[in-house]
């Protein structure tokens, strides 16, 4: 991923007075929502497989990882998706307090130096976290691009519908 000392505009660094850049094509880091044994929506095995998959599509592209897990729960993210990441360079894990994570997605984001304008979110759960989660992203990074894959989020209301929650928010995608 690029640095912001990395881009040069016109053979110059770039700066924030002199230009403003597109970066949708910045590789995305994915963002593991809530896979905890405590979260009901986390217990289904082709949600398990389909955020595994994910996990691996990432590595594979040499994308950053961010795991976001509830303070204070009851558990942990599943072993077996951290267990995809061990000795992966560009991962971390992260605590929230509450339902979004975007502040320390965000933190993560700097203090690893991965850039924080595109995301791939997967996880639990879709009308929650992640909703909570979407909307800090895009309130705090107003040019961010965000894709929510259909296939690797659930959710604990039973809500079949829950895409629809994110229709109109600027810069983001149902996959």
């Amino acid at each position: 991923m690029k640095t912001k000392s990395q881009i040069k505009i016109g053979g110059a660094p770039a700066s924030a007075a002199s230009a403003i850049i597109d970066r949708s094509d910045e590789p995305p880091v994915l963002v593991v929502m809530d896979m905890m044994l405590e979260f009901k929506a986390s217990r289904c095995p082709e949600i398990q497989v389909a955020v595994a998959a994910e996990i691996f599509g990432a590595m594979s592209r040499g994308e950053a990882i961010v795991f976001v897990e509830y303070k204070g729960g009851n558990s942990t993210t599943y072993k077996d998706l951290l267990a995809i990441v061990q000795g992966y360079n560009l991962c971390c894990v992260v605590e929230k307090e509450n339902d979004g994570g975007a502040e320390e997605v965000f933190e993560a984001c700097m203090d690893n130096g991965y850039w924080p304008d595109n995301f791939r979110i997967v996880g639990v759960n879709a009308d929650g976290c992640i909703f909570a989660t979407v909307e800090g992203l895009t309130t705090k990074l107003r040019n961010c691009h965000i894709d929510v894959v259909r296939k690797a989020c659930h959710t604990d209301s039973g809500w079949k519908n829950w895409p629809q929650k994110f229709a109109g928010i600027a810069n983001v995608r149902v996959v």
